[in-house]
Parts: structure tokens; C-alpha cells; sequence
């Protein structure tokens, strides 16, 4: 006879739904849950044996979704913000980049999230920042750590398209004194929030949460793909970067002696893998613009801005409080900021506004209902229902998801990719 399923992430994971963050790690008072950092996934492994089903490891897991009404209303409750369907609330929105030319050239998209934690901890507003970098042995293996100095937060510069487990963090900071604030994907923030709910000391010491959008990350097996693409030996890479070198920038693999192995400009790798590479759950994620963050950072290539070459952001400040540092930061001369219409930094983003809320993830909920699949829930309206051509889109994504997961099929990607050979 087959045993009970116990009440731990186990059931997300069976269920489809984990997007590796990695939180319930820190979660578990009986160390009963291993992280494995698979070929696609990060994903909980339950002891089950030891575990005693407090359910601390589902109350903090953001697979299984988050009440964004509950969570907004007690973020921004009392303050007078705008409210966008798609940006969610807000106090102000901004263009603009760091003043240091290095970080702002060097980062994905004008540096303004890393020029503005080295302000606030130039200034000892934080005594540090949950940051995500590379790993000093596998140079193409992001790694998060909490950085307390300017030299830690600019090895934590650019994107990192690739699930990050974040365990073993919260723990960190447990042993820390002092105020931080974690940087992430809206998923991660939305564990760290729920974390929050059940933590006061770490609600304590985080004290805020900067968001990076994010319309869908990509699974490990998305960095084989590229090595096999551009034809890199993994032991040949000494430094790695997604985007590096101006506005988009480009892919760099670098050897021990900082010699350039191969450069691909950013929408053309980008665009060559297409979907096939994204993690499945994040078709059913409704927030692109982390919407339960302080701040929120993200590109900005569209209009006027098309014309930058060197990087420019785009910055959703969501409460005065945060305005007000972002503008002391320029008044100290951090950052050059400028006011941005809503409508335009939604224009540069516009995968969200028909994937999140829409009919994309609309049809993403209903094919899994058809399947009898379980979906999270958000407690928030969709503006758009599923249709027809939506749910074929979502079938053609589970095809293309299913060739990336195999090896000996990306002769067809490669087929499809017409770029230069």
C-alpha cells in the first residue's frame, strides 16, 4: 500500500510547482529538506523520516503562489500611491543610470541597482545586500551571498538567466547584525515575504526587497545549450557574463588570462533559444514587475532610449520612502535619474502585458486545469480569459520545453536559429 504523501514542499514538487528558490531550506527547524541542483531544476528533497509536517517549508513557498491582495494591502496600506493593473502600486517611475561610467557600461542595463546599494551602504542605510553572483570554481554557477562592501556588490553586476537557489541565506542573515535588503526575481521575493510573515527577526532585518523583472527564467540545461551552441569548452571558461558591454550587451566567455573566447550580442543568443529552454512554472507566474518590492529595476530599450549605447534602467520606486533615497542618491551623485510616464516603461516591456494577467497565463491555468494539473493561486483577477489560440500557444510551449530538456534534439533548435553559423 502506498503511503500518505506527508504536508511538505514534497507535494510542490509532485505537483509541478516549485520554481527552486530555495527558501523552505531555511524553513524546516529539523534540517529535513536537501537542495538538489539538478540538470534543470533546484528542488527540495524531503527527509521524510524526520519531517514532522510543521508546514513551515509551505507556508513559505512561493510554487505554491501568494496572496498578492493580502501582501499588497499590508505593504502599501495607509500610503497615497498610484495603482497600475500591471505595474501594481507605485509612487514614481524613473529612467536612468549610474554615474559611474564602469558599473553603468558593465551592467545589464544602466547599473542603477547596483549604483544604489553602493549608495546605501556608503551611506550605512544596510549593512549589506543578498546579492547574486557567480561561483569563484564554476564560473557559469550563480551563487548568492551577502555583500557588505562596493567590491561585493560589483561582483554581483548583470543578469544571471538560470535558476538561483537562495538556501543557506536566510541563515546568513540570521547570524548577521544590522539591515539588509535582498535582491531578486519576484518569485524570490515572494518567498522571502512569506518568510517574513513567520520570521520577526528576519522581517526585522530585511528592510526592503529590490526586484529585477522578470517575464521567465531559463532551466541549467539553457547553459549547456549555449556551451554546445557557440562551441565553448566548459574548462576553457575562467569568467562568465549573460550581459556584458554596453546597452543589451553581449555574452562574453573569458579564459584565465581575460581573453575574450566568444562574444554573442544579446538578442541574437537570446532570441535563438527562443522558449525552449523556460522553466515550465513560470508560465503561471502573474507578476513581471515585483510588485510586492521597494523598488524594482529593469530594462528600458524602447522610444528615445533605443538610441543609448552604453545602458539606461527603468525603475518603479513603490513607496516616497524609496523615492526619497533614489533622489539622494543623485543628489550625491550616484545616479542620474529622470521622471518616467508609466505607459512608456510599460511599452518596453510588452511581453508582460500580454503574457502576466493575460491571456497567456489565463491559458496556462486553464490547459493545466484541463490536464487536472494543479495551478497556485494569487488571489488577484486576470484581465484577460484563456482562448483558443492561447491554449495552443501553451501546447506549442510544452513541445518546444520538451526538445530543450533533450539533448538530442537541439539539432532543431539549432535548425531553427537562423543567425549566422
Amino acid at each position: 500500500m502506498i503511503g500518505r504523501m506527508k504536508r511538505n514542499v514534497s507535494q510542490v514538487v509532485h505537483e509541478g510547482l516549485c520554481l527552486g528558490c530555495g527558501i523552505c531550506y531555511d524553513a524546516c527547524p529539523k534540517d529535513c529538506i536537501k537542495i538538489i541542483h539538478g540538470n534543470e531544476l533546484n528542488y527540495p528533497s524531503v527527509n521524510e523520516t524526520c519531517c514532522i509536517e510543521c508546514s513551515r517549508c509551505l507556508k513559505v513557498c512561493s510554487g505554491r503562489g501568494i496572496d498578492m491582495k493580502k501582501y499588497t494591502e499590508s505593504l502599501f496600506d495607509g500610503e497615497s500611491l498610484n495603482f497600475d493593473k500591471y505595474l501594481g502600486y507605485y509612487d514614481k517611475c524613473f529612467s536612468g543610470f549610474s554615474l559611474d561610467y564602469e558599473i553603468r557600461y558593465h551592467s545589464a542595463s544602466g547599473g542603477c541597482l547596483s549604483g544604489f546599494l553602493i549608495y546605501l551602504l556608503d551611506k550605512k542605510i544596510i549593512d549589506g545586500a543578498l546579492v547574486v553572483g557567480w561561483d569563484s570554481v564554476n564560473p557559469m554557477q550563480p551563487r548568492p551571498y551577502i555583500a557588505k562592501t562596493k567590491e561585493d556588490i560589483i561582483s554581483a553586476r548583470s543578469s544571471k538567466y538560470c535558476v538561483v537557489s537562495y538556501e543557506g541565506m536566510i541563515q546568513e542573515l540570521q547570524k548577521s547584525e544590522g539591515k539588509y535588503v535582498m535582491v531578486g526575481l519576484p518569485c524570490h521575493i515572494h518567498s522571502i515575504k512569506k518568510y517574513c510573515s513567520i520570521s520577526k527577526s528576519i522581517s526585522n532585518k530585511i528592510i526592503g526587497c529590490f526586484a529585477i523583472y522578470c517575464s521567465s527564467n531559463r532551466t541549467r540545461l539553457s547553459q549547456s545549450y549555449l556551451l554546445y551552441r557557440y562551441k565553448v569548452k566548459t574548462d576553457s571558461i575562467r569568467s562568465f557574463s549573460y550581459r556584458d558591454n554596453g546597452c543589451l550587451g553581449s555574452m562574453i566567455f573569458k579564459d584565465g588570462n581575460g581573453k575574450i573566447l566568444k562574444s554573442v550580442p544579446y538578442p541574437d543568443y537570446w532570441i535563438g533559444m527562443r522558449g525552449f529552454f523556460n522553466v515550465p512554472r513560470c508560465s503561471l507566474c502573474i507578476d513581471h514587475y515585483g510588485e510586492l518590492s521597494s523598488v524594482s529595476f529593469g530594462d528600458l530599450h524602447v522610444g528615445e532610449f533605443i538610441k543609448d549605447k552604453i545602458g539606461i534602467s527603468s525603475i518603479i520606486s513603490r513607496s516616497p520612502y524609496w523615492t526619497g533615497l533614489l533622489k539622494m542618491a543623485v543628489e550625491e551623485g550616484y545616479l542620474k535619474l529622470d521622471v518616467l510616464d508609466a505607459d512608456v516603461l510599460k511599452s518596453s516591456q510588452q511581453y508582460a502585458v500580454r503574457q502576466k494577467k493575460g491571456i497567456g497565463v489565463a491559458s496556462a491555468f486553464k490547459l493545466r486545469a484541463i490536464l487536472k494539473h494543479k495551478n497556485p493561486q494569487y488571489n488577484v483577477s486576470l484581465i484577460s480569459n484563456y482562448t483558443l489560440v492561447g491554449l495552443l500557444k501553451e501546447l506549442l510551449k510544452y513541445t518546444m520545453q520538451f526538445i530543450g530538456r533533450h539533448r538530442q534534439l537541439w539539432f532543431i533548435i539549432r535548425l531553427l536559429d537562423r543567425q549566422k553559423r
